[in-house]
């Protein structure tokens, strides 16, 4: 009789029917027999996978530590990396301000930032590609392109300019002008179709950090450089203005909008920036996405593409977040960006998060190298269960049917950070800026310990092996187990108290 009772139990466990799960896990239900379409492949950084010919010691206490993290960006499918923040590489123009001394490999003393710029004398004749020094630029775009990702390219200079904006608006544009011709139709011994998406400077609305100008000066700058782009690739996508206050009305905002549309003005991608400074709330990105998308709808940019390529946790809170929440954060928050009009992210920034060699990723790092695999199942399934307030869930199957993969990212928003603020919605930078903030969210956290899930649609019968894999305080991408179990449903339970990533692999046969 004993025996009978325990093979019953052990038919009923392969069967795929689940014993009750604790009552503090979401229950999840992936459907896989009906995609949704694709899942978007927001897999975008900043910082370049290949900065290894720059020495960087002066950045590094002197200790010199060329980075070349390509192998990080191929293993995380990083699909789009922006230039901005390079260290002087790419920028078009010296910016005049106070940066460390670099070299690269066999110079001799130092060099000024001036030997890694693209056009170093303003002074200089545009037209002859002797005024021009593209080969720091062509190594970065070539380590770029080594990772098969699109580029956007930040159009001029890096932070702490002490210089004016160009004056010569004539000759800027025939210098952008001659830049894209060099990368993307073959100009001074260059390349074709190198670069995506050109954009025109950053954060123009931070007075004295990257833009010492008026709006007025930005706008017609960005006319300059739009037709200069165009006239130089008509399939070439030009944008801007890469804002960094997003949730006020400004000249950067509606009157740059206000500008474009009045000239008739090619605005290919509107690009803006955010950190969830004091909130840490990963939904602040869908809730600006909306108002961004409203006020190109508004201005007749319907289609136009809204790119988030600045973002991360808040600003100086990531300091005292343990790595395991970070990871969270960005997973949580990147698969919320699936549902949110959001076209392309960049991440601020990737080149860090994989180790010098590119191969010992932290625990962020981690995250994206999870999300990236999620490109091998890139049909989207419907998934129920999850939240808006953390407890994120994305779910897709292969073209063939035959990998069904699950990513749980359970993230919990500091309790610091939740409800009003005390004072005004409004972060106060001296001399600088005041960047208004989204109220903050009261949310509550009740059934987020852990998940119940449910993946049904499978072959009635068919034999599946399921693989679990963890980021968390104390797993770095490890599996957690493998186990085998039939169709059509399959259960998998899983303790994960935030914060934590699960990635469930499910495969057919094996």
């Amino acid at each position: 009789m004993k025996v009978q009772i325990w093979a019953a139990f052990a038919a009923l466990l392969l069967s795929g029917v689940a014993s009750a799960a604790p009552t503090d896990f979401a229950a999840l239900t992936v459907d896989a027999s009906h995609p949704l379409g694709a899942l978007k492949p927001l897999r975008g950084v900043n910082g370049v996978p290949d900065l290894s010919f720059v020495d960087v010691s002066q950045l590094t206490g002197g200790r010199s530590r060329p980075r070349d993290v390509s192998a990080g960006y191929l293993d995380a499918r990083i699909n789009l990396v922006r230039t901005h923040d390079s260290l002087g590489v790419g920028d078009i123009d010296p910016n005049a301000g106070p940066l460390p001394p670099l070299h690269g490999p066999g110079a001799v003393g130092s060099q000024s930032s001036d030997a890694l710029v693209i056009f170093p004398n303003l002074a200089a004749d545009p037209e002859d590609p002797k005024s021009y020094n593209f080969g720091p630029t062509d190594r970065l775009l070539g380590g770029i392109a080594a990772i098969h990702a699109d580029v956007i390219f930040r159009l001029g200079r890096g932070g702490g300019t002490t210089a004016e904006p160009p004056t010569d608006l004539a000759k800027y544009g025939e210098i952008i002008r001659h830049i894209v011709l060099h990368y993307d139709k073959g100009w001074a011994s260059g390349f074709h179709e190198r670069v995506k998406y050109w954009e025109v400077w950053n954060e123009p609305d931070l007075d004295h950090i990257f833009w010492r100008g008026t709006p007025e000066q930005y706008d017609a700058l960005y006319a300059v450089a739009a037709h200069a782009v165009k006239v130089a690739d008509a399939r070439a996508l030009v944008g801007g203005p890469t804002i960094a206050v997003v949730n006020a009305p400004s000249p950067y905002r509606e009157g740059f909008l206000d500008y474009a549309r009045s000239h008739r003005l090619p605005l290919d991608f509107f690009s803006w920036h955010y950190y969830s400074v004091d909130s840490n709330d990963p939904q602040d990105f869908v809730r600006i996405s909306r108002e961004m998308r409203r006020l190109l709808d508004q201005h007749g940019y319907t289609a136009t593409r809204s790119v988030l390529d600045e973002w991360n946790y808040g600003l100086g809170d990531a300091r005292t977040a343990t790595p395991a929440h970070l990871a969270a954060f960005v997973a949580s928050s990147i698969i919320y960006m699936q549902d949110a009009p959001i076209d392309q992210e960049a991440l601020y920034r990737a080149d860090h998060l994989f180790g010098a060699d590119g191969k010992t990723p932290d625990k962020t790092g981690q995250a994206l190298i999870a999300l990236g695999r999620m490109g091998q199942t890139n049909e989207r399934l419907a998934v129920t269960g999850a939240d808006l307030n953390g407890l994120a869930v994305e779910a897709g199957r292969s073209s063939d049917g035959r990998l069904v993969q699950v990513l749980v990212s359970n993230y919990q928003i500091p309790q610091a950070d939740i409800g009003p603020r005390a004072g005004p919605d409004v972060m106060h930078v001296p001399g600088l800026f005041d960047l208004a903030l989204l109220p903050r969210r009261t949310v509550s956290y009740g059934a987020n310990r852990g998940y119940a899930l449910a993946v049904k649609g499978l072959r009635a019968g068919g034999q599946y092996v399921v693989e679990r894999y963890r980021i968390s305080d104390t797993h770095d991408f490890t599996l957690l187990d493998r186990t085998r179990q039939s169709g059509p449903i399959l259960h998998i339970d899983g303790d994960l108290p935030p914060p934590g990533i699960d990635l469930i692999v499910v495969r057919a046969g094996g």
